[in-house]
């Protein structure tokens, strides 16, 4: 599942930041029609994502058609302006229905550090500003761009105050900065559903089929000895996201001898609760490649 590393970011920098223009000095109901010939435009254009599309569909449901991949496409054009709007600090008219946030207040009281593990399942980024705001979490999301370094310029520009919270793991002192968050208390926001190069993997099965998912989290939160929890943060109407956060573990356990079977089970918990939502909330899904593909 690391085929996304090599995905070359389509749409150039102008446009993004005509639309990032637009959002910033027009109102939402003046952009978002915009929203319909754009996803038009990269419905027709992009025979990989219509591919992948109907493949995931089809596991989901059974079966899968054109509008599947449309509605798709329009739910990841809806989050990402949303995104855009929260994090330019617009969030006033926006609704979570959050279930199990009490989890993370609770332990953030008792000041235990934390790691949070994200996905492309809905809006982590979104969700993620929504829950620090309004539960008082002090987030720092680890996230390595790769091939969508055009839409990270444009979201430091948004909110440069979020921006500081990043951390991006492939710099030298990674490490010290998440040990250090957890030392102090805060949350790690991690996605598990992609995996680097490079990085340690487990294996999972996925709606019936082998996939490879990061180890990276679990190896992170067995050296650092924190509890982990699940986040996913969907959207289910305009200006409406769900938001759902479980218990993985109070701490990971990696035996020496059975460490790779061990990790390989945390990955599949998490793909089983993966899966879960993605039924739940098909249309959230925003991998845009084929996760199931057979290595060389």
């Amino acid at each position: 599942m690391s085929e996304w590393v090599e995905k070359e970011e389509r749409g150039s920098l102008w446009m993004m930041r005509l639309m990032f223009f637009l959002c910033r000095h027009t109102g939402q109901l003046l952009v978002r029609p915009l929203l319909i010939p754009i996803v038009a435009y990269f419905f027709l254009t992009s025979p990989e994502i219509r591919a992948s599309s109907l493949r995931f569909y089809t596991k989901v449901k059974g079966r899968a058609g054109w509008r599947d991949c449309y509605r798709q496409l329009l739910c990841f054009a809806r989050t990402l302006l949303d995104r855009i709007f929260i994090l330019s600090g617009n969030t006033r008219r926006y609704n979570v229905t959050a279930q199990g946030r009490e989890m993370l207040i609770e332990e953030q009281t008792k000041g235990n550090g934390m790691i949070l593990l994200g996905s492309h399942l809905g809006s982590f980024e979104a969700c993620r500003v929504l829950v620090r705001e309004r539960a008082g979490l002090d987030v720092y999301m680890v996230a390595y761009f790769g091939g969508s370094q055009k839409i990270r310029t444009i979201l430091d520009e948004l909110n440069p105050e979020l921006a500081s919270r990043i951390i991006d793991p492939t710099e030298a002192d990674a490490i010290f900065k998440m040990r250090d968050v957890i030392e102090n208390g805060g949350v790690l926001a991690i996605l598990a559903d992609r995996v680097g190069i490079g990085e340690k993997k487990a294996t999972a099965q996925f709606f019936g089929e082998s996939i490879e998912l990061p180890a990276g989290p679990y190896l992170l939160a067995h050296i650092l000895g924190c509890p982990v929890y699940s986040f996913f943060g969907l959207l289910s109407g305009k200006y409406h996201y769900d938001s759902y956060v479980e218990r993985v573990a109070d701490r990971i356990v990696l035996p020496r001898k059975e460490r790779q079977q061990a990790l390989n089970q945390y990955a599949q918990d998490y793909a089983g609760r993966l899966e879960h939502y993605c039924r739940k909330y098909p249309y959230n899904w925003f991998n845009f490649y084929d996760c199931w593909r057979s290595k060389p």
